[in-house]
């Protein structure tokens, strides 16, 4: 099989070179296609978006309509400023809070989850600014890979919203239930603050205390005003998107591979068993030897930022459960404690449920091919079967482990088995809301 066979609109180098007019044709949609599938780079595009206004993947030239080969993280350009300046305000934080973790008479859970949760921030930032000088490259491979699925004989998956209305309802529904969960942290850090002030009166304003609880490490170094609170204050909302947004951004490529998977299955379906000709069932093998060529090209990219953020997910995750023992001071931060907890939870299952639909999506047409009869199979048919048989079409941890179906049962095993564990174990954390120390 020749390279063109399976990436139809790239150009091998043993063919005549062609005009880039006739490159172009063969990859860009159609005029007067408006019904044509959006592709995956169209679909993220308000996804993109919403990150840049934290500071997230800073690339320009990205919009709903725009080719991915023309997207270009530049150097001089507003959004890699302001990611690098974050970036900046983010090492300056974790420098501070070791300095100060150093000093401390001990080392405990709360102490070494703060460093971790810093450090995943820096991390997800840098990783998501390199695969932003990737993007056109990553992105242009996945915009030719997926043409043919977005034109007949493929159709959008039966009894589905349209693509881009699909990972927009996702997306912004998880986004909106983090916005929901920063604001009553927010709400518990003010009452605690409250009730600290209540018990022990300071000379310093409301905010100055509240500044001083929320984040000693940065007044152990830098006198406080209230530019700088409300700088920090403002950093600290950017880490604690970016936290969620990892999540999310993972949650979106991943319905991009499964819905192409979905394609394929249905079209094999609509031909209900018929006897085809060769040349279909031709056709049908490369376009699922593109599809599995194209998870690994992406697995390969992404599964950087999979690992860290299961492990990100499944490290608070257990923290939490460990605090749940605890006595909450206030109604409020009873509340959130619990709606942090549950969100959290939540939303790492959703973001493994869609990522291990990948795989559960590309068996699907094994079962589909089993039903055809034995009188319409031919050698390319068998080949198809073979193909989809022994393909691993799933993302993975940096191949430590594969995003399947089992994985999932597997860490809720883990997280039962951690909770039993401390019911005998855990000790409890004091109060610090009366400590009047400072």
């Amino acid at each position: 099989m020749t390279p063109d066979d399976r990436f139809p609109g790239v150009r091998s180098s043993a063919r005549p070179p062609s005009t880039p007019s006739t490159a172009l044709a063969a990859e860009t949609p159609a005029k007067g296609a408006g019904n044509r599938e959006c592709s995956t780079h169209e679909a993220l595009a308000a996804v993109i978006f919403v990150g840049q206004l934290f500071s997230l993947v800073p690339i320009t030239g990205y919009g709903r309509n725009s080719d991915p080969r023309t997207v270009r993280m530049r150097y001089r350009s507003v959004q890699f400023v302001y990611g690098c300046v974050t970036l900046g305000l983010m090492l300056t934080l974790i420098a501070m809070l070791a300095a100060y973790t150093v000093d401390q008479p001990s080392f405990g859970v709360q102490e070494a989850s703060s460093l971790v949760y810093y450090a995943i921030i820096v991390f997800f930032m840098v990783e998501l600014m390199l695969l932003a000088r990737n993007w056109c490259n990553i992105m242009g491979r996945w915009y030719v890979d997926e043409l043919p699925f977005r034109s007949e004989p493929y159709q959008p998956p039966a009894r589905s919203l349209p693509f881009h209305h699909k990972v927009r309802l996702i997306a912004f529904s998880v986004m909106f239930f983090a916005f929901v969960e920063d604001t009553l942290n927010f709400l518990s850090a003010y009452k605690l603050n409250e009730l600290h002030i209540r018990y022990c009166p300071h000379r310093s304003g409301f905010w100055k205390n509240f500044f001083h609880r929320e984040h000693p490490y940065v007044l152990r170094a830098i006198p406080y005003h209230a530019v700088l609170g409300w700088t920090i204050e403002l950093t600290m909302r950017i880490a604690k998107f970016t936290w969620h947004y990892v999540d999310v951004f993972i949650i979106c490529l991943s319905l991009g591979l499964q819905r192409r998977f979905v394609q394929f299955n249905e079209r094999l379906e609509r031909l209900e068993g018929q006897p085809q000709t060769q040349g279909v069932w031709r056709g049908l093998r490369l376009d699922f030897v593109r599809l599995s060529e194209l998870v690994t090209f992406v697995d390969e990219r992404f599964s950087k930022l999979i690992l860290f953020s299961c492990a990100n997910d499944m490290f608070f995750i257990t923290v939490q459960l460990f605090n749940s023992f605890d006595l909450k001071p206030t109604t409020v931060t009873t509340i959130y404690f619990w709606y942090s907890l549950g969100f959290l939870i939540c939303r790492c299952f959703l973001m493994l449920f869609v990522v291990s639909s990948i795989s559960r999506a590309s068996e699907r047409p094994l079962e589909t091919l089993r039903r055809f009869p034995s009188s319409n199979w031919n050698l390319d048919l068998r080949r198809l079967c073979d193909a989809v048989a022994t393909s691993e079409n799933a993302l993975s941890g940096k191949r430590f482990f594969f995003v399947r179906r089992p994985l999932i049962l597997a860490m809720a095993g883990t997280i039962i088995t951690y909770e039993l564990v401390l019911l005998d174990q855990v000790k409890k954390t004091p109060d610090t809301t009366r400590d009047c120390t400072f």
